[in-house]
């Protein structure tokens, strides 16, 4: 019986690690490659061959194949971390994941005795289940972070690394019966993993497909980072002065959300972004950092930033009128000039962050200028 439900596990499983590299390499990498992009698709790759590669053994009764499988499987996790990395231009690792399902696989094929083997999976889970963690943490590191689709993979993750950690711990501290030992241990791989692929697909084809560009935004955030770092660096080369990041955010989106509805809310967001694009010069370079918060970066005279700013909540303003929704739409812009807090981009990031979500707590429809 329990051979019988892990075997329709593994089944359900390779199926869905199928249909996920379909959707995240077709729906998110083929329409807007990317580095991370391709690194999620590969992990989910890794994950359909793996598992089927798994399936098989255990169909020819072919152990070694299926352990094989199961190890490379523990390698995805790696990957799909390394992508979030990779999406924050950071360094990504991609070197680890191969190197852990190999060494997994070599591991699980090695292990002969049900004891060792148990032991031995129960350490492998582990070291893939830190990978989930510290997926977990680069997704609280992101800008969207509190998009709705972003929630199922950062619970599942949290909940991976926890899961590796006691896992381990009950395998040291209680004695092992082998064979139901075995059986738990499968059992609890299987489930865990078909979870993992479900949640890593639908936040994964959000971050793939939706997130990373606006709909009136012609930069993805990456693109938007290279640029304006290499912009504020020869702008400090030659001494200009003059350039300021504005951190422009719609206020209250959970209260529009609750009160328009999720169709009606992407139109506000999308009307207030276009609305942003509206306010400021052509040679303004704007990135979308989540939905309804906008980067603006440019020089200009304070006085002229000041002109453009007001002329921006007085559009927003007009557009609450024209919306008609119970809560009242308003906007908080974060000044952070380069001559107060410096040139690094993501200081700048943070100083407008800061000053955004303060003019915000301070009741919206109003700027805050660091250093003012």
């Amino acid at each position: 019986m329990e051979s019988t439900v892990v075997a329709n596990l593994g089944i359900a499983q390779a199926v869905v690690a199928s249909l996920g590299t379909v959707m995240v390499v077709g729906l998110g990498f083929l329409q807007r490659p990317s580095r991370s992009s391709l690194l999620w698709s590969l992990a989910f790759i890794l994950a359909m061959v793996s598992t089927w590669a798994s399936l098989a053994g255990e169909s020819i009764g072919d152990e070694s194949a299926r352990r094989a499988g199961l190890g490379l499987m523990l390698g995805a996790p790696a990957l799909i971390w390394s992508g979030f990395r990779a999406r924050r231009s950071q360094r990504a690792y991609p070197w680890i994941a191969p190197v852990q399902g190999v060494i997994s696989a070599a591991a699980l094929v090695a292990l002969t005795d049900p004891a060792l083997y148990s032991i031995g999976f129960r350490a492998l889970f582990f070291v893939a289940s830190i990978f989930g963690a510290l997926t977990w943490l680069e997704i609280r590191r992101s800008p969207d972070r509190h998009e709705r689709l972003v929630l199922p993979l950062s619970l599942v993750s949290a909940c991976f690394g926890v899961l590796g950690f006691f896992v381990l711990i009950s395998g040291l501290l209680l004695p092992a019966d082998d064979d139901n030992d075995l059986s738990l241990v499968r059992m609890l791989n299987a489930v865990s993993m078909l979870v993992y692929l479900v949640c890593a697909t639908v936040t994964l084809l959000y971050f793939t497909s939706v997130s990373p560009v606006g709909r009136t935004t012609a930069r993805s955030w990456a693109q938007f980072t290279v640029t304006v770092t290499d912009r504020l660096r020869r702008a400090h080369a030659r001494g200009e002065n003059s350039w300021v990041m504005l951190m422009v955010q719609l206020d209250d989106p959970a209260d529009i959300r609750t009160a328009a509805g999720e169709a009606s809310f992407d139109r506000v967001v999308a009307r207030f972004e276009q609305t942003v694009l509206d306010a400021f010069p052509a040679e303004a370079d704007i990135g979308r950092r989540s939905r309804g918060r906008l980067v603006v970066v440019l020089a200009r005279p304070g006085a002229v930033i000041r002109q453009h700013v007001r002329e921006l909540l007085n559009d927003v303003t007009e557009m609450d009128a024209a919306q008609q929704l119970a809560v009242k739409l308003s906007a908080s812009v974060g000044w952070a000039p380069v001559d107060v807090v410096g040139w690094d981009f993501e200081a700048l990031v943070s100083a407008a962050d800061a000053a955004s979500n303060e003019a915000s707590q301070r009741g919206g429809d109003r700027w805050q200028r660091i250093g003012a």
